[in-house]
């Protein structure tokens, strides 16, 4: 003959069983709301893309990215009707976290369907070319910081002992032809970087602006 098993209590018919376990959630609660911050803290927000550059281009990263490409910038070319091109900044300094960088801001009347080409050369060479990206009809200003040093700081684009700075900014059509190009001098301090770019972020994404 089966005996009935007496029922179990529960946590809550008692007032220290209901504090146990309001302690319990609460702990629960509080280890749940730190992971929720350390997930959004797991990468330094210095790196995180430039709205303006996601406007005006669709994108953040480059469709081509060269280092010491053998073809040259374009020399400056007046903008067109329905285009207006002014590179109200391009100097070198650093990212929130120090990381040098170098940062533009254009102020941009666009057309759609162009492809965006910036270059930066010394006064040798050309250093590395960014190409990408299909403007949109924007009508105002664009800031974006690209990286000279990687993430990791184990590449980076060589700058030290290099003089004679200056950024293009070229926006292409149909058929690769150029549709206005203007060149800027770099006056500010250069980076003393040393390295290789290799397979890294460096000169890649359009970093936010401070």
């Amino acid at each position: 003959m089966s005996r009935e098993r007496p029922p179990i209590p529960s946590p809550w018919s008692t007032e220290a069983g209901r504090r146990r376990a309001l302690q319990a959630l609460a702990a629960v609660a509080l280890t749940l709301l730190a992971l929720t911050l350390l997930s959004g803290c797991t990468r330094d927000k210095s790196w995180l893309t430039s709205p303006s550059a996601k406007a005006l281009l669709g994108v953040t990263t480059p469709a081509l990215l060269a280092f010491d490409p053998r073809d040259e910038p374009p020399a400056d070319v007046p903008a067109p009707e329905g285009w207006r091109l002014t590179v109200d900044l391009a100097r070198f300094g650093e990212l929130e976290n120090g990381t040098p960088a170098l940062a533009i801001l254009l102020d941009i009347d666009s057309e759609p369907g162009a492809v965006m080409d910036l270059w930066l050369s010394d006064e040798e060479r050309a250093l590395a070319r960014w190409s990408g990206g299909s403007t949109e009809d924007y009508r105002g200003d664009a800031c974006f910081q690209l990286p000279l040093v990687s993430e990791d700081g184990e590449h980076a684009l060589a700058l030290a002992g290099t003089t004679g700075h200056t950024v293009t900014v070229a926006f292409r059509g149909e058929g690769g032809h150029v549709i206005l190009s203007v060149t800027r001098s770099i006056a500010s301090f250069v980076p003393q970087t040393t390295g290789s770019p290799g397979r890294s972020e460096v000169f890649r994404d359009l970093l936010a602006c401070p």
